[in-house]
Parts: structure tokens; C-alpha cells; sequence
């Protein structure tokens, strides 16, 4: 057996069903109903799915909409549920990285649950009128919620478009996030300080793309 480092093509460890399913031998390009074959083609058509999401949500959002689970998935079905068996639907493998495992799948309902209860439910719009209250609040909900990572793939993009529907709810406009390889390092790292309830970074990363935003 070769000694030599693989290439770091998937980010996390799976077993179980569809949800780990690859078309590739490198574990590359999930099982998909559009049958891409390519990394490159998938990223276009989940793109395709993510613009029409916020379009389609950002037009039927209500004011008084409450953020809820139900709510969640159906944004996660909205963006994926063109090109994955398993859109809308909580994860059924375990997923994991260098230094993070998420909870196991089993006990993902229970903890959704627990974060509609304890986060979602205590940041209602009309609450999120100050600006550090709004920054303080998006950090805790997009941090609790990766804690979990109750979709397959396409959880910060879930979360994200939450969030903006809530930004849109209290009058702002949508966050712009860095999109930048340090940005996104940024983003991970703050992801990271979420699981040690350190939300301080995660806020940070809100109030700059809040800024960012602004100067539109």
C-alpha cells in the first residue's frame, strides 16, 4: 500500500446508504437525479438551486413567518431538491472531519428539535431591532445549527438563506459574506469556536458581512 497522502477530495468520513453514494472511485460527485458526473457541473447546478431558492423564499416570506425546522427544510429542499434523493430530509450517515464529529444521526431529530426550542424560538424578528441584538442572535442560530450539521451537505448555505429571510423580516438587506479563501477560513474557524459556545468569532463574521452589506 502506497505511503504517499491522498488527496483531500470529500470532506467528511461517511457509511450508510444513498447519502454516501458516489458516481466516482476518488468519492467526489454524490449520487445525483441529474446523474452529473463532475464536480464542476455539480457546483453550477447547485448554484442554479440556491439563486432560485432565495427568489422563490425571499418572495414568500411573511414578516411574522416564524424560523422553525420545518421552515429549514424546506429551504434545503428548495436549493437541493433538483438534484438530491435527500433533500429536505435530516441526515442518516454519520458525517465527521480532522478534530469535529457531528452528533450521530440518530439522535439529529432530537437535537433540531432542542435548537428550535432553545434558538430559534427566542430570536423572533421583532426582537433583532438593535444591531448588536441582530448580530448576537444570526451568530448563535448559524453556530448552534453547524454544531449539529443536520443536512448531508448544504448546511451553511441552508442556514445562510435562514438568516437572510430573518435580515429581510427585521428591514435589512441580505448579509455579503467573504467569499474569499481567507473568508472562508474565517467563516470555518468560527464555526469551529461555536461547538466551545464561543460565538464572539461567528459574530464578528456577522457584523462584517452586515457591513458589507451596507455598502451596497
Amino acid at each position: 500500500m502506497s505511503n504517499q497522502p491522498q488527496p483531500h477530495r470529500d470532506r467528511y468520513d461517511v457509511s450508510g446508504n444513498i447519502e454516501a453514494e458516489y458516481f466516482d472511485e476518488a468519492r467526489a460527485v454524490l449520487v445525483n437525479k441529474l446523474g452529473l458526473h463532475t464536480l464542476e457541473e455539480l457546483h453550477v447546478a447547485e448554484e442554479e438551486g440556491l439563486a432560485k431558492a432565495y427568489e422563490e423564499l425571499l418572495a414568500d416570506v411573511r414578516v411574522d413567518t416564524p424560523m422553525t425546522c420545518d421552515l429549514l427544510r424546506h429551504i434545503h429542499a428548495a436549493i437541493f431538491g433538483h438534484i438530491y434523493e435527500w433533500a429536505g430530509h435530516w441526515r442518516t450517515v454519520t458525517i465527521s472531519k480532522p478534530g469535529i464529529t457531528w452528533p450521530p444521526p440518530l439522535f439529529v431529530p432530537q437535537s433540531m428539535d432542542e435548537f428550535e426550542r432553545t434558538v430559534l424560538k427566542k430570536h423572533p424578528a421583532h426582537t433583532l431591532v438593535d444591531e448588536d441584538a441582530f448580530c448576537s442572535a444570526i451568530a448563535e442560530i448559524q453556530g448552534e445549527f453547524l454544531t449539529v450539521h443536520p443536512f448531508r451537505e448544504g448546511n451553511a448555505r441552508t442556514i445562510k438563506l435562514m438568516t437572510d429571510l430573518l435580515a429581510a423580516q427585521t428591514g435589512r438587506r441580505l448579509l455579503v459574506y467573504d467569499d474569499s479563501d481567507a473568508g472562508r477560513d474565517t467563516y470555518i474557524r468560527a464555526a469551529s469556536e461555536a461547538f466551545k459556545m464561543n460565538y464572539q468569532p461567528m459574530t464578528d463574521v456577522i457584523r462584517a458581512a452586515l457591513a458589507a452589506a451596507k455598502r451596497l
